[in-house]
């Protein structure tokens, strides 16, 4: 009996998995490109949230740059307060890596990273956008939401 439902579950793992893989990255193919570039600049962030010698002021004020964000500059040091908080809240730093990638639209991108803590995970949420200009060209991808938390149970949608 149990060697059937083992063989059963596996067999069901197996069949959903591309279906799971597929729906984690809904990027279209003409912006893969400018996710791989975007996804740079967030391995640098978390490089300097929790490298070596970690700052949280940096990291953020970096993805950044200058992007709508920074003039809601209240908004700016609460979130680099709760970054700077993050390894007493969830541990240490041990490793996080990219769980979804989606875009609405061909300006619009929707990124969600898994930070793991020595006790506790955490899900970072970051938004792209960006807008045609005067000359009809797209300007550059800036940051115009970054949030985290603890609700895990949303990576499963």
């Amino acid at each position: 009996m149990t060697a059937r439902w083992t063989l059963s579950l596996s067999f069901a793992i197996l069949l959903a998995l591309p279906a799971w893989t597929a729906a984690q990255d809904s990027v279209s193919a003409d912006l893969q490109p400018d996710v791989a570039a975007i996804r740079e600049k967030i391995e640098a962030f978390f490089t300097q949230l929790a490298g070596s010698m970690p700052d949280a002021e940096h990291a953020v004020r970096a993805i950044i740059g200058d992007g709508p964000l920074q003039s809601r500059t209240d908004d700016v040091k609460k979130l680099i307060e709760q970054a700077q908080a993050l390894d007493a809240r969830v541990g240490l730093h041990k490793a996080h890596e990219p769980v979804s990638s989606r875009n609405v639209g061909s300006d619009l991108l929707f990124l969600r990273y898994l930070y793991k803590g020595e006790k506790y995970p955490v899900v970072w949420y970051f938004t792209f956008y960006r807008t045609i200009g005067s000359a009809g060209l797209k300007s550059d991808w800036k940051l115009i939401s970054l949030r985290f938390d603890t609700k895990v149970e949303t990576l499963d949608r």
